[in-house]
């Protein structure tokens, strides 16, 4: 081995055992409580700077200011102040889904995520219990009944932004990019099953009452929904009833509940070949220096790096399935990464064949938004029975080419090139040397031969895709 790979191999490993002891050590505790909550409440916050959310959406992103304040008519506080708070996240020990109120005058929609824009945002949080949430449900329930929704799973970066970005320009329907409730959901759910399996205590103490079957957990999903769809269709100046959700990959774990709860919705699914995803991750993670990815690809094949620090269950969701038991380099962020695209393609073939009549109205390859995004985006619409034209009536011509031309990430770390590009900023194709090589290739390979019949490898294409 030449000295200036060791070299390497020992710093990058150093820097990750210091982030991991960082991250493990210097967080600081939380100042909410830990029990379960009877009471609803509201209570004044402000946001911890971060430059990033990386873990899931909860009440520790908040620093509390002064007292919490007790609301006794919970149903009726939202049916009056609903357009003010949308649900962020639920609080399993404390049993409270979360709810959030931004500052006077800021605009939800001008950020890439609505998680994050909820986030920094946040001024005040409502607190409602897990045991009233039917009943705030059912007092605005009427109100949304009529509201569309149209649900998009993918695998993450398949240009899922972009439309999320170019809905929210039209006059027809609006958007939400990566409600992180869902998240919250999915993957305490998915925590319940696997301690299940293992035959271990549950993670979260509130998790056994609401999750602790099916039908409660499509109840607490339709719940979550209405909630939404009351804050978004009353905030929205044009009142909009259309709403495209669009979700972490890690949602689809929860799509058969999901069509149980929303029966009526529709759905969109988006993706792109598992070699081009699983590149652009790595490109963002290690910031496009390919010598920082080398270093820690040969490090995990050398076997001195076997984890992978920090990684979020959002990640590691899909390679904890047995399956991929047998697959090289497990637990690493590197199968991590591999299994999250191949576990996300082998659930949407899974459930296309078994419910086409849901799964999906439409299906949107990458390559096909970068040759020609309107005519792709109209395609979309039209699959989706939704009548639109870019130049037509009430529509905003100048806000969908701005939008059409824009990164639609910038200013955010997920942005392909620059975390530095700033919002507005235009978009072009990246056309620097690729990473993948024989063994990228030959790895991806291998994971698909473990995630099913369906997935052939990294090019495989759904049928009826648009391409």
């Amino acid at each position: 081995m030449e000295f200036f790979t060791v070299v390497a191999v020992i710093a990058v490993l150093t820097a990750v055992s210091v982030y991991f002891l960082l991250t493990r050590l210097t967080t600081p505790s939380s100042s909410w409580p830990k029990t379960k909550q009877s009471q609803a409440y509201t209570r004044k916050v402000t946001p911890k700077k971060k430059k990033f959310q990386t873990s899931v959406n909860s009440l520790n992103d908040f620093a509390p200011e002064g007292a919490a304040s007790a609301v006794r008519d919970v149903a009726g506080f939202f049916s009056r102040h609903g357009n003010q708070f949308s649900v962020y996240s639920i609080d399993w020990e404390q049993e409270m889904v979360v709810l959030v109120r931004p500052v006077d005058g800021a605009d939800m929609k001008t950020h890439p995520f609505f998680r994050e824009a909820q986030r920094r945002q946040a001024a005040e949080v409502l607190c409602v219990p897990l045991e009233e949430l039917q009943d705030v449900a059912s007092a605005v329930a009427d109100e949304v009944a009529h509201v569309q929704e149209i649900f998009i799973f993918m695998t993450a970066r398949c240009g899922s932004t972009l439309v999320t970005r170019l809905v929210e320009a039209t006059s027809v329907a609006q958007a939400v990019s990566e409600p992180e409730v869902f998240t919250a959901i999915s993957m305490t759910v998915h925590r319940l099953k696997l301690s299940s399996q293992r035959g271990q205590t549950p993670p979260h103490r509130g998790c056994p009452a609401v999750l602790s079957s099916e039908e409660s957990t499509v109840a607490l999903l339709r719940n979550i929904g209405i909630l939404l769809n009351y804050n978004l269709v009353t905030s929205d100046p044009r009142h909009r009833d259309v709403i495209f959700y669009k979700f972490k990959p890690g949602v689809i774990l929860l799509a058969e509940l999901m069509a149980r709860a929303f029966p009526s919705a529709k759905t969109v699914f988006m993706y792109r070949n598992g070699l081009e995803v699983t590149e652009s991750v790595k490109r963002i993670y290690f910031k496009q220096s390919y010598v920082l990815y080398a270093t820690l690809r040969f490090a995990v094949r050398a076997g001195l790096l076997r984890r992978a620090f920090g990684s979020h269950d959002f990640m590691r969701c899909f390679g904890e399935d047995p399956k991929f038991s047998t697959v090289r380099y497990r637990s690493t962020g590197l199968f991590n990464l591999y299994t999250w695209w191949a576990g996300a393609m082998q659930r949407a073939a899974n459930l296309q064949k078994k419910r086409p009549e849901y799964f999906f109205h439409a299906i949107i390859y990458y390559s096909a938004l970068v040759h020609d995004k309107k005519k792709t985006f109209r395609l979309l619409m039209e699959k989706l029975g939704l009548t639109w034209s870019p130049d037509g009536p009430g529509q905003d011509t100048d806000k969908i080419e701005k939008v059409l031309t824009e990164d639609s990430q910038a200013g955010t770390v997920l942005s392909s090139r620059n975390s530095k590009r700033r919002l507005g900023e235009k978009w072009s194709p990246d056309v620097s040397p690729r990473w993948v090589g024989q063994w990228e290739r030959e790895y991806m390979e291998e994971v698909c031969r473990h995630a099913g019949n369906e997935v052939s490898g990294p090019d495989f294409l759904l049928p009826d895709t648009v391409v």
